[in-house]
């Protein structure tokens, strides 16, 4: 893999496929499983260097639990439908095997 992404678009460009395809990709697990999706966003932060780093998050409720699920999407390494249909199925696996029901009232968010 090269550093050069400019096939792929810039960050913004990217990010705003990524998103646009992840919300489909995110959907479809969580109708399967019975999960319910409240809220899908991003960030962009610089890291050491300068360079800008975008990751994408979600939060669902699945069991009773609050999950929060977040990874970098930029720089890519697959173009943005690639990266968003993977995004999906890394979550819909963390959920099923990394969510047990919560003792209590379960308020705790679960980093997945």
């Amino acid at each position: 893999m090269t550093d050069d992404h400019s096939s792929w678009g810039g960050p913004q460009e990217y990010t705003d496929t990524f998103l646009r395809c992840a919300r489909r990709a995110v959907k479809d697990p969580c109708a399967r499983r019975g999960c319910e999706l409240e809220s899908f966003t991003h960030e962009a932060v610089p890291d050491t260097t300068g360079d800008l780093v975008v990751a994408a998050r979600v939060v669902v409720l699945f069991r009773g639990r609050r999950c929060v699920f977040r990874r970098g999407i930029w720089p890519p390494s697959h173009p943005a439908a690639t990266g968003a249909a993977i995004y999906a199925t890394v979550l819909e696996e963390r959920l099923l095997t990394r969510v047990r029901p919560a003792p209590g009232n379960g308020t705790s968010p679960l980093d997945l």
